[in-house]
């Protein structure tokens, strides 16, 4: 086998690219990559790895260059300290990395062939990752974004002598009804009563959610949308979208992403992004005015809708993504863990960072919920509107 590294997704067949992402990666292909790089989001250059077995594919995935803040997951007094700090010191905490993953989702994208060797893939491909890091002058490598049941990536990193770090972790919900009134009923009364209150709110102020499968024309005020969110954002800061972010997910994904918009009279109020991940729904960025948003709760009203849509299409899950627990969990949706691996070319910052992250990596303290009653998530009780009257 030998490994090559392109710098750009079009020096690659897409065919063959595809043949071996599965139906569940929608991060790993083509044209997810194609749109991420021709974008040109707030990351550095863009490379693809790739293995072949004389010509033929076996293995690949996308890396990026990044500026990391290894205070990204700090919070609360610590944050401030730091802050304050980086006011003399700017670059404090801050480290250029090479990144295995995506820039614009959680999820890692490595792609290997059915029945080809993972641990001497990742061998070679670690080695050819690092290479390319030491020929960048880099001397911090991450490979983002594995779910705890990814065991044999995580024996296999250990033994290439990575050390495993916590990313913040995913939220994740089993569709298990045949629709949105069913979805509600299974719920405890104080989760469904919450939701109802909220969903009524919007809807006595004539704020529509609108399901749009072409967007890329709104792609200005999906922008503006986004960006507040961003500049608002107190948990997590990191990927700066373009406005070409936008039109190249809806121009390469078609079909499979969409757009909802909250929408006051003619005026766009708020919006999320939503991929069609085979029998999964992936809720990946939203954008809000905030003139709008606490009075009629359009960000809980837009992961409403998404769930409804989830349930109408069919999905076996959606994701709810990273950050804001509390109410995701309110919604019946589970934290999954998500960890990453990281090598540092200096030992004693290879021995540093890990601690720094456990120290500085807020901790998930959101509770368990027991948001839906037993033996009733598959039944139906009544229609929203009944619900909606017994409450008022």
């Amino acid at each position: 086998m030998n490994l090559k590294i392109y710098k750009s997704i079009t020096e690659i067949n897409e065919a063959e690219w595809d043949a071996i992402v599965g139906k569940n990666k929608i991060f790993c292909t083509h044209k997810f990559a194609s749109a991420i790089e021709k974008s040109r989001n707030n990351m550095g250059g863009y490379y693809y790895p790739v293995m072949y077995d004389n010509d033929k594919i076996v293995a690949h995935a996308c890396v990026y260059f990044f500026r990391t803040e290894l205070d990204l997951f700090a919070g609360g007094i610590l944050k401030k300290i730091i802050n304050l700090i980086r006011k003399r010191w700017k670059d404090l905490f801050i480290m250029e990395s090479l990144e295995c993953g995506s820039p614009a989702a959680s999820g890692n994208t490595i792609s290997i062939r059915d029945g080809a060797d993972h641990a001497l893939i990742m061998r070679d491909l670690s080695k050819g990752i690092e290479g390319l890091a030491k020929e960048l002058g880099i001397k911090f490598i991450l490979f983002r974004d594995f779910y705890e049941k990814e065991a044999d990536f995580h024996i296999i990193f250990k033994g290439l002598g990575y050390t495993k770090i916590n990313n913040l972790p995913n939220t994740k919900m089993k569709i298990r009804w045949k629709s949105f009134d069913e979805y509600l009923n299974s719920m405890r009364s104080n989760y469904r009563r919450k939701i109802i209150k909220r969903m009524d709110k919007s809807a006595k102020a004539n704020i529509s959610f609108d399901v749009l499968t072409n967007f890329s024309k709104h792609s200005p005020v999906l922008k503006r949308l986004y960006d507040n969110v961003y500049n608002n954002a107190k948990e997590y800061k990191r990927e700066q979208m373009t406005e070409a972010f936008f039109q190249n997910i809806d121009n390469y994904l078609s079909e499979r992403s969409i757009m909802v918009i909250a929408k006051k009279g003619d005026r766009f109020i708020g919006s999320s992004l939503l991929l069609l991940n085979n029998k999964t729904f992936i809720s990946l960025f939203i954008g809000l005015d905030y003139d709008y948003n606490e009075e009629y709760f359009i960000y809980f009203n837009l992961f409403y809708k998404a769930i409804e849509l989830a349930i109408e299409k069919g999905a076996e899950e959606i994701e709810l993504g990273i950050t804001t627990l509390d109410p995701k969990r309110d919604m019946g949706a589970d934290v999954v863990a998500l960890n990453m691996y990281m090598r540092h070319a200096n030992p004693f910052l290879n021995k540093v960072i890990p601690v720094l992250f456990d120290i500085i990596t807020a901790p998930d303290t959101t509770m368990p919920r027991n948001v839906f009653k037993e033996g009733l998530q598959d039944q139906s009780a009544g229609s929203t509107k009944d619900q909606r009257e017994t409450v008022s």
